[in-house]
């Protein structure tokens, strides 16, 4: 079993100036202390009001006005800081970008933090946010499959022609390649049997939002039962998860419940936890503590 941690790349501690310094004391920590990957979110602009329902449950849990930082900037910013922890989108909306452009920053971010990306991905939810950026809101599912496919062509063909319905790209060459091979990762997020079925056709893992083990159990059983359906090995599809748990102690309590329910990956919820970021530091380290990670 893995571990990360999150960036705290939104809301008030990205406000000032001073989130430079706080995204880099929270990677440098992470990075220190043993941890596997660090997950930076992604919003790209909100409408005053929000009246999709948030569907993880309750009210969205942001206002409007708190920030969130792009997250390849973001995680450009702490690769440059880390040496070993990897780079998790958690996650990006793959409708809302162009997928040329967004390969090539995606790249680029591979190439010069040694090849430590690890995308995560999302068709979306929040149907104002579709308006905002002139993306129709019934298609995110349909264009998330086929940006993936471009980003794939882009990333592995020397050259490149791929004919989709929105991409279209004519024996170019696409330089550079991600270091990772074929490419990074590819995780999918979402709670819909769509995000299910996508994951189990076409991800490399699932990001699971938090849950108790028990529900989580449920879930990857139907990702594991459409990817045998979609001919593929379901023991080879990671699962990152943070178990719904509001303290240190819990969170470690749930490890095994969570292990057999099938993840790969704990994130670890500090930021939520604590009032500071120093605060949440201070419980990385705990929690670092008592599972036995080893310092870097």
């Amino acid at each position: 079993m893995q571990f990360a941690a999150v960036l705290p790349s939104f809301g008030p501690p990205a406000r000032d100036p001073a989130a430079a310094e706080r995204l880099r004391d929270v990677a440098v920590a992470a990075d220190e202390l043993g941890y596997h990957v660090l997950f930076a979110p992604e919003h790209l602009i909100y409408p005053q009001t929000i009246g999709t329902p948030y569907p993880y449950g309750g009210r969205f849990p942001y206002d409007v006005t708190d920030p969130v930082l792009d997250v390849v900037t973001t995680l450009a910013w702490v690769a440059a800081a880390t040496r070993r922890v990897r780079l998790g989108a958690s996650v990006m909306v793959l409708p809302y970008r162009e997928p040329i452009a967004l390969a090539k920053a995606l790249a680029t971010l591979d190439v010069l933090s040694g090849g430590r990306v690890m995308l995560g991905f999302g068709s979306g939810w929040l149907r104002e946010e579709f308006d905002l950026l002139g993306v129709p809101f019934r298609e995110r599912g349909a264009r998330m499959d086929e940006y993936l496919a471009a980003l794939r062509a882009l990333w592995t063909e020397e050259r490149v022609t791929f004919r989709g319905r929105w991409v279209r790209i004519e024996d170019a060459a696409f330089f550079p390649k991600p270091v990772q091979k074929p490419h990074p990762p590819l995780w999918i997020g979402g709670a819909s049997p769509a995000a299910f079925r996508r994951v189990a056709r076409l991800g490399d893992g699932w990001l699971a939002v938090p849950k108790r083990p028990e529900d989580l159990a449920t879930d990857v059983a139907a990702i594991r039962k459409a990817a045998e359906a979609a001919g593929r090995d379901p023991a080879a599809i990671g699962i990152a998860a943070s178990g719904g748990a509001r303290s240190v102690a819990e969170l470690v309590d749930r490890l095994p419940a969570l292990e057999r329910a099938g993840a790969t990956i704990v994130t670890v919820p500090a930021l939520f936890w604590a009032p500071t970021v120093p605060g949440a530091i201070e419980l990385m380290a705990e929690f670092a503590r008592r599972v036995g990670l080893a310092p870097r």
